[in-house]
């Protein structure tokens, strides 16, 4: 039941943070170059470093396999979608509960201004919801929110290959005790 929640709770942290951050940062991708973003791109592999409070505390890499997989749309009119679908192996005899599934997706707009490439909400990633929260500890006040500034950046796009970068900052407040949080992202797509 903890868990639903959780990745409630981190699903509108990041919407949050998306719809108040700043502007994307530059990317380098020319407007007649970025004619190339529209279609179908499935996500091959995902790298997530967060850090709280300036240390690192998650350094993971995720890969597509038959029960972890993602995927986004870029359409022409200038929306895109995406969706991510994470299915546990069911263990029996253990004391697993049984299959776990977790599953994401998010829709929304984006925009080259320049050289500058833009989202209004995030990307369903391979470890989507996984690592907002890394504590066992029991709260006795709400957890409070603040975002401070999010990045989107395309490193390398073609034909055949995307790749982005996203960094997301943002405040955690529990029983008066503020962390701050970043997480770096780095999605690689294929077509």
């Amino acid at each position: 039941m903890r868990r639903p929640i959780i990745l409630l709770l981190f699903a509108i942290v990041i919407s949050f943070i998306y719809s108040c951050g700043k502007d994307g940062k530059a990317t380098g991708i020319s407007q007649s170059s970025s004619q190339l973003i529209a279609g179908k791109w499935v996500l091959q592999q995902e790298k997530v470093v967060q850090y709280v409070n300036g240390a690192v505390h998650t350094d993971t890499s995720y890969k597509t396999a038959s029960n972890n997989v993602a995927t986004i749309q870029f359409n022409k009119d200038g929306t895109f979608n995406s969706i991510s679908l994470y299915s546990s192996d069911e263990s029996f005899g253990s004391l697993n509960p049984g299959q776990i599934t977790t599953a994401d997706s998010t829709s929304g707009v984006y925009s080259f201004a320049g050289t500058k490439f833009n989202v209004s909400a995030p990307l369903a990633g391979l470890g989507s919801g996984s690592i907002a929260f890394s504590s066992t500890t029991s709260y006795t006040t709400a957890s409070v929110f603040s975002g401070v500034s999010n990045s989107i950046g395309i490193t390398e796009l073609t034909a055949n290959r995307l790749s982005l970068h996203t960094e997301n900052i943002y405040t955690l407040t529990n029983n008066n005790v503020t962390q701050t949080y970043k997480n770096e992202c780095d999605y690689y797509y294929t077509r």
